[in-house]
């Protein structure tokens, strides 16, 4: 049995399609139907049959994957208590971050991480929150840092850090200005200040697109999209201009602060404007020491960044 005939199996298991699995692993259908024929010839039995609701797992293919996950299990306590034993950490962390936690936080992570344990191997894939979380609960990433709440998968997680968000307006919005007067920095927002606003709003497959479209839900604005972004910076240069509002985590806002000159709002508590910053893995991929050892890091590096992570 090798990692890759487990995980051919298992993504089998979970698709219920040859085909769906083949996708997901990024490889052609015939060479995963031949990569699950020669697995069965080996061990004599099939693994599937095939059911109302697609491939099922035959009683082998069942004691199969119990087995292998029973393997994984064991092997991954082994090099946990060698590592241990032998006081350096060794190995291949496969690691996923998103695009704007890679530009604030990542640096300092990466550079703490390597003078603890230089003989990691750490290999880095920064992409969306989505296929993240997919790569993540397929196994093929052992640990991602990334926002909750999650879109697509359950994952189990650690928490790192929680924060709110802020609606980002040119310092001369007039809602804003009016706010001020009456007193008071980053003035609460109410919903007629909200439905009053111009959206410049990140893409739909974005975690912050997923909060802001959950506030306005929350707050019963239909918000009044002008422009959207994928870019974070290009909607808050936007906002500079005068040209719309836009969603900002207090995090993004604090880094970014001396880069635009933008005022804020905060959002009532009751609209939920928020979200957690965690380490998140698959539950049944249990954390490495290379994976725990890179959350005490992070959780040390955000600890040491207040003016970012309030």
């Amino acid at each position: 049995m090798t990692d890759k005939e487990h995980l051919y199996v298992s993504t089998i298991a979970q698709c219920g399609s040859v085909t769906k699995a083949a996708e997901q692993l990024y490889i052609s259908q015939p060479s995963l139907t031949q990569a699950l024929h020669r697995l069965e010839a080996e061990y004599g039995s099939p693994f599937f049959h095939r059911g109302r609701g697609g491939l099922l797992l035959t009683r082998a293919g069942r004691t199969y994957l119990e087995a292998a996950d029973r393997m994984e299990q064991l092997f991954q306590k082994m090099q946990y208590d060698i590592e241990k034993a032998s006081g350096l950490l060794q190995g291949q962390l496969n690691l996923g971050i998103t695009a704007f936690q890679g530009g604030i936080l990542l640096p300092e992570v990466l550079n703490s991480y390597r003078q603890q344990h230089p003989l990691v191997d750490l290999k880095l894939m920064e992409s969306s929150s989505a296929q993240l979380e997919q790569l993540a609960y397929e196994g093929r990433l052992d640990l991602i840092i990334l926002h909750r709440p999650f879109r697509d998968y359950e994952l189990e997680y650690i928490p790192l850090h929680k924060e709110e968000f802020y609606l980002a307006v040119s310092p001369e919005n007039d809602d804003y200005l009016g706010a001020v007067a009456q007193g008071g920095y980053m003035p609460i927002l109410d919903r007629d200040i909200l439905n009053r606003q111009e959206f410049l709003m990140l893409t739909a497959n974005q975690r912050i697109r997923q909060v802001a479209d959950n506030v306005c839900t929350l707050a019963g604005v239909v918000p009044k999209i002008r422009f959207s972004t994928s870019s974070f910076m290009t909607a808050l240069a936007m906002v500079e201009k005068d040209m719309g509002a836009t969603f900002v985590p207090a995090s993004f806002a604090n880094f970014y602060r001396n880069r635009c000159h933008v005022a804020y709002f905060r959002f009532p508590p009751e609209w939920n404007a928020g979200w957690e910053l965690v380490a998140a893995y698959a539950g049944n991929n249990p954390l490495s020491q290379l994976c725990m050892e890179f959350i005490r890091v992070t959780q040390e590096c955000i600890a040491e960044m207040p003016e970012v992570f309030r």
